[in-house]
């Protein structure tokens, strides 16, 4: 009776290893820093301010900004698959890549330095977080590796705006 209730044991832990199932981490390099940046013909204040207007176009929280180093911080709602590789989810069933949910996030560091007096450059980087949930696993949060398939958007974004952002212009009303 009791080599059985041994041998049911065993049977039922090896059955939960192999239903709880591994993660293994992303393997894909992130993108290449210098594919992250893109020159504009603006001066630096005007490159903040078109900045700021593509982070508020996509509808991005504003974390942090600090003028004096160049570095505002937003964080996106959500990402997909294709934006960022999330590594994978192995058990009995096969191999299955960690998906992001809802509840993931995506955070962008743009990076703002004056290049001359009529010059800047922008690069962004972006971080992304998903939840991972394995079975007979405590939940964590994995960081996931960039695709560069956001940073390239928002990129093109920045430099579309950079065409329209001008100082304003003041007249004077005579009297």
């Amino acid at each position: 009776m009791e080599s059985t209730n041994a041998a049911r044991a065993a049977m039922a832990l090896c059955l939960m290893l192999a239903l709880s199932g591994c993660f293994y981490p992303p393997l894909s390099p992130p993108p290449n820093a210098e594919q992250n940046r893109v020159k504009l013909p603006i001066p630096y204040d005007l490159a903040w301010d078109t900045v700021n207007s593509v982070i508020k176009q996509n509808n991005y929280k504003l974390r942090a900004q600090d003028p004096t180093h160049g570095i505002i911080e937003a964080q996106g709602t959500s990402f997909t698959a294709q934006d960022a590789d999330c590594g994978q989810f192995r058990s009995m069933g096969g191999t299955f890549p960690v998906d992001p949910t809802p509840a993931s996030s995506a955070e962008y560091n743009f990076r703002l330095k004056a290049d001359g007096p009529e010059a800047s450059i922008v690069g962004v980087e972006a971080t992304f977080v998903a939840p991972l949930n394995i079975p007979f696993h405590p939940p964590q949060s994995v960081e996931c590796v960039s695709r560069g398939t956001e940073e390239a958007r928002l990129l093109k974004e920045v430099e579309q705006q950079a065409v329209s952002e001008h100082r304003p212009t003041y007249k004077k009303i005579l009297q």
